[in-house]
């Protein structure tokens, strides 16, 4: 049943991607896509399989993404300004994550991964025991990073 639960949820997000950049989306698209994402989900299963992942995510992680489009609006404007002035700058910062059992651990860190780098001005650069190393640009915290630091 885990199984079965884990596939359909990587579909249904790989799906919803998908759909996501069709601007009309045909039948014929809409089925590629369904089936393309059913292969992709099977092989994100045995990628953490073959990883020895056990990812615990929490339900409350669902609201990060809610920050991501004012948060990329913002950081985009700012990531033109800055480059425009001072091609080279930026901050490196140490993030520390709550402390949290190995596997949801393990989770919020790729989940926060995949959700900071969606933003043009916040990188993960590295993690390491509970901490994100992360470069931004100057100018103001992110809010999708004070977000997931609680």
């Amino acid at each position: 049943m885990r199984a079965v639960t884990e596939v359909l949820g990587w579909w249904l997000g790989l799906t919803g991607l998908w759909l996501l950049t069709l601007s009309s989306p045909a039948p014929a698209e809409v089925v590629a896509g369904a089936l393309g994402a059913l292969a992709c989900a099977w092989v994100a299963r045995a990628a953490r399989k073959a990883l020895r992942g056990d990812w615990r995510f929490r339900a409350r992680w669902l609201a990060w993404p809610a920050r991501v489009p004012l948060t990329a609006v913002r950081e985009a404007v700012l990531t033109l300004a800055t480059v425009a002035r001072h091609p080279s700058v930026g901050e490196v910062e140490d993030t520390t994550l709550p402390r949290e059992p190995g596997a949801t651990r393990e989770a919020r860190i790729a989940a926060a991964t995949m959700v900071l780098g969606s933003t043009p001005g916040t990188m993960v650069v590295t993690h390491a025991g509970g901490r994100l190393l992360v470069h931004r640009l100057p100018g103001g915290g992110s809010a999708v990073l004070r977000r997931v630091s609680r």
